[in-house]
């Protein structure tokens, strides 16, 4: 009941940001359609994106105490462990391929697009404290958790909403659905495991509401370069224990965010030929061959 009641305020909040947003974005027949060429004068309604960027996993929050206490034989309470965990997440690169779509009408959202994007990322937690031994005693000890992927890859739908400020230059807001999956690398406990409350090994595959926010800029070649920052919103599934856009790992929960400069490309419409098209017949036979026969008899005569 707890994670639900945290996941409805949650839903409130984004709710009202997501109208705030939308009172704040014009009409659509307030920004001009020559910024994306919504009715195709001179581009096609496609293109491809490319994108570089950064990526955090950023532990939230960075410092969390661990106490375990159980009752033994006696009914007394004994205390298993107590200390302190330190997480630590990590940074690294971040690339991508997108295709996206320019609505003819724009509403709410002028562009769509799929994006495939891949990086690494890490996360370790280490505690330190005092741990029970054999003997009954504490003694000074440390556990380590580390989930290490070897690739992150995300398949993500996103909506695009551009503001033009002024000729050319625009910001952007982006509502996003992704699917993320881990590929290789290591999940494993080290230290004295059995002093600690068992954890499975976390999901490789996550699915979460995505939201970002960025500034653009068209080039005189008539593409886009953009600078986006996007973060989770809501993680779906599987349902963090904190809720919200945090992922968790072991004991502790982490925030993925990313940081990309991506580069877009508007292709050129095919010129029109004035001769029209072919319509696969090079030639035809004025008359049939039988009727070509009869000409050829006539002819000699």
């Amino acid at each position: 009941m707890k994670i639900i009641g945290k996941n409805w305020n949650l839903f409130i909040i984004l709710g009202s940001i997501g109208m705030a947003l939308v009172g704040l974005v014009p009409p659509a027949n307030a920004q001009p359609d020559i910024l994306f060429d919504a009715q195709r004068s001179q581009f096609r309604g496609t293109g491809w994106s490319l994108g570089l960027g950064a990526h955090w996993l950023q532990a939230v929050p960075k410092e969390s105490t661990s106490l375990l206490l159980i009752a033994n034989e006696s009914n007394e309470i004994d205390t298993l462990n107590y200390g302190l965990w330190n997480h630590n997440g990590s940074t690294g690169f971040r690339i991508g391929i997108g295709y996206w779509y320019v609505a003819k009408r724009p509403i709410l959202w002028d562009r769509i697009s799929i994006q495939l994007e891949g990086g690494k990322h890490q996360a370790v937690s280490e505690f330190i404290g005092l741990v029970a031994d054999s003997a009954g005693g504490m003694v000074l000890d440390t556990l380590t958790d580390v989930s290490a992927p070897g690739l992150v890859s995300e398949l993500t739908l996103r909506f695009h909403r551009a503001i033009e400020f002024k000729p050319d230059f625009f910001l952007e807001c982006q509502l996003g659905l992704g699917w993320d999956a881990e590929w290789g690398g290591s999940f494993h406990r080290s230290g004295p495991k059995a002093q600690f409350v068992p954890r499975a090994n976390p999901s490789r595959h996550r699915i979460a509401l995505e939201v970002g926010l960025g500034f653009g800029v068209r080039t005189r070649s008539g593409r886009y370069l953009r600078i986006i920052s996007q973060t989770d919103a809501l993680q779906l599934q599987p349902l963090a224990a904190d809720g919200g856009g945090r992922i968790d790992r072991y004991e502790g929960t982490f925030r993925s965010t990313h940081l990309t400069l991506q580069w877009d490309f508007l292709r050129d419409k095919p010129d029109i030929s004035c001769a029209g098209k072919n319509l696969g017949n090079e030639s035809m036979p004025l008359f049939e061959p039988k009727m070509q026969r009869k000409l050829k008899k006539r002819r000699r005569g």
